[in-house]
Formats: C-alpha cells, structure tokens, sequence
C-alpha cells in the first residue's frame, strides 16, 4: 500500500513538473518527462505530435511566442497498475503577451489525460492529451 502512495505522488510531482517547465522554458526538464516514443495531442484540434524531441519542438516554439506564462494543476486522479498508470488532473493556465490591442491576456481551462510508464528514470508520460473546456480574455495571446 506504501509503495501505491509512492508512485501515486511521483507521478503528481510530473504533472507539476509539466507546468514547471512551461512557465520557466526548462525545455530539458519537459523533454525528461516523455518517453523516448511519447505522444502528445491537443484534444479537438486534430494536432497529435509524436516523440519527444517533436513534443519538446511543439510546445517550446508554442511557449516561446509568450511574455509569461503560469499553470495550475489540480484535482489529480492517478491509477497504478504496476509500471503503468493512468493520470487525470485539471488545469488553469494565464498565457500573457504584452503589447495586444485587444487585451494580453489569455486564461485557459482543462485536463490533462496521461498514460505514464514507469522507467529507470522513473515515471515518464507515454501519451498527454490536453482538452481545453473553457476559456477567457483574447485569443490572439496564443495566435502564431
């Protein structure tokens, strides 16, 4: 039963790690939490993007159009069965560019569904999807 709460909390601390390394462009640190054949894929958009590098390419060219940006997870719902678990945790992310005629800010709200496996560096997600649910203030904050 201990070892359960041990994985179950090293598997919150990538999703924390997730939003970490978006708000201060640890582009390492993100590329450390897939696996090598990771997926990752924006739900209702169509966009999936295969492998790490690719996942690291996707969101730090995404992250980097930003001024600032600050995640929130919470609400996680972690399965372990044995060295695979399923994750869910929502989320809230304000996404700041200075400078838009029509606002700067951008506040968006979530979940992330996770497939992790666990590995010799420890818990790595396997696939993400995100689905946005909501959001408010001005979408061309995120517009290429």
């Amino acid at each position: 039963m201990l070892e359960e709460y041990i994985d179950r909390a090293a598997i919150v601390d990538v999703a924390v790690a997730y939003a970490t390394a978006l708000d201060t462009g640890d582009w390492k640190l993100l590329g450390g939490l897939f696996t090598e054949d990771a997926s990752w894929a924006y739900s209702g958009s169509g966009e999936q993007v295969r492998g790490r590098d690719a996942i690291v390419a996707r969101l730090s060219t995404g992250g980097d159009r930003y001024d600032a940006t600050h995640h929130l997870n919470g609400n996680h719902v972690t399965v372990v069965s044995g060295d695979e678990a399923e994750h869910r945790c929502y989320f809230q992310a304000q996404h700041i560019r200075r400078g838009l005629p029509d606002g700067e800010h951008l506040l968006v709200g979530g979940r992330y569904d996770d497939r992790l496996r666990r590995t010799p560096a420890g818990w790595q997600i396997t696939h993400r999807e995100v689905t946005k649910v909501w959001s408010e203030g001005n979408p061309a904050v995120s517009a290429s």
